[in-house]
């Protein structure tokens, strides 16, 4: 996944930088645009908690919402304003997440290093409930299985040799207490987790060579991972703790794009040919990735482990994605300010707006 990003909203990602959700179906949206209202700022706001199955951040006139995707209606609507205050700092993205245990946090990140601010996502209620957790900043947060990764956005410690280091705290999601701290050499650029481990997958490192490896949140081991030489990573998965790098083939000449999958020791490598790679997903035995060729993206599954190829779909006019994520209704891609549902059986695209520009998701 993406990790943070000091822009004020997202665009392709050019190196290691930013980290799901979102679908669509053909079908009638009149009953949830009459149901919006104004909102702060003028902001329009809409009420259907009920059929939004996903969240996201996007900013809608000056303002940062969150954004609940109903997947059976192919439709995206603000449906709360994330609070605004002096403090904040417009620089670097807020960040929304879902935890194992299905609640929806928001973080804002604050300015002269103050802690950042969280919020949690009351479907309930349809309202941000907020959160006292520490006193800690800008920081990815990465759902584990019963602990909580947060990672350091930025280098905040120094390794035994005396280089750039970046903190990564456990902590408990039930009262956000931290269990232990961990330490990654140089900058993490590449940051992912599964929900179903407490192991999370980083990469980090400068920007031209990226070193990927997994952290046990509950016993505070790192541990690296061998990647093939120079092999430059643009994208990182995490399976049950086992990290899956993607990058694209410097040398390929491939008329169409092509994915091949080399399964090593600790990591899953996967390589693309003919195509610029934008995002990559495990999900059961296979792998998806997103790369943009021309102003298309293909979308390519393979098998996790043989690299057989088992579908493909291609979006027109879709020049760059910003990340990728599973629905039951199929696959979620996401441009600045769109959200695009693929049936990677049936090769169906189906795109719908989102409210505003795309800040986290």
């Amino acid at each position: 996944m993406p990790y943070l990003t000091t822009r004020k909203h997202h665009r392709r990602p050019s190196g290691p930088v930013r980290a799901a959700l979102l679908l669509a179906a053909l079908g009638s949206t009149a009953a949830l645009t009459t149901a919006c209202s104004a909102g702060p700022g003028g902001v329009e706001l809409g009420d259907d908690w009920d059929g939004s199955r996903t969240f996201a951040l996007a900013k809608v006139d000056g303002l940062v919402t969150v954004v609940g995707i109903n997947p059976d209606r192919a439709h995206a609507q603000s449906l709360v304003a994330v609070p605004q205050h002096s403090d904040d700092e417009d620089a670097v993205s807020p960040h929304i997440a879902r935890l194992a245990d299905g609640r929806w946090m928001v973080t804002v990140p604050r300015k002269d290093e103050r802690p950042d601010r969280r919020y949690l996502v009351n479907r309930k209620d349809h309202t941000l409930d907020g959160v006292t957790a520490g006193d800690e900043r800008l920081r990815r947060i990465l759902p584990g299985k019963t602990l909580v990764g947060e990672a350091a956005g930025m280098p905040d410690a120094r390794t035994a040799s005396g280089g750039p280091a970046s903190t990564v705290l456990a902590r408990d999601p039930a009262d956000w207490s931290t269990k232990r701290e961990l330490k990654v050499s140089g900058t993490i650029g590449f940051a992912a987790s599964d929900p179903a481990s407490d192991t999370v997958c980083l990469g980090s490192g400068s920007d031209d060579r990226t070193e990927v490896s997994v952290a046990n949140l509950t016993d505070g081991k790192v541990t690296p991972v061998a990647v093939p030489d120079g092999f430059d990573v643009k994208a990182l998965a995490c399976k049950a703790g086992r990290p899956v790098v993607a990058g694209s083939d410097a040398d390929g000449k491939s008329g169409q794009v092509k994915v091949s999958v080399d399964g090593g020791a600790d990591a899953t490598t996967v390589s693309v040919n003919g195509g610029r790679v934008d995002a990559v997903q495990a999900a059961g035995s296979s792998i998806v990735v997103a790369a943009a060729k021309g102003k298309d993206t293909e979308l390519v599954e393979v098998d996790a482990t043989s690299g057989k190829e088992l579908h493909r779909a291609r979006i027109k006019d879709l020049a760059a994605s910003l990340n990728i994520t599973p629905t039951k209704a199929g696959w979620l891609v996401y441009a600045e300010n769109t959200v695009t549902r693929v049936n990677l059986a049936t090769g169906e695209t189906k795109q719908f707006d989102l409210p505003g520009t795309l800040q986290d998701s």
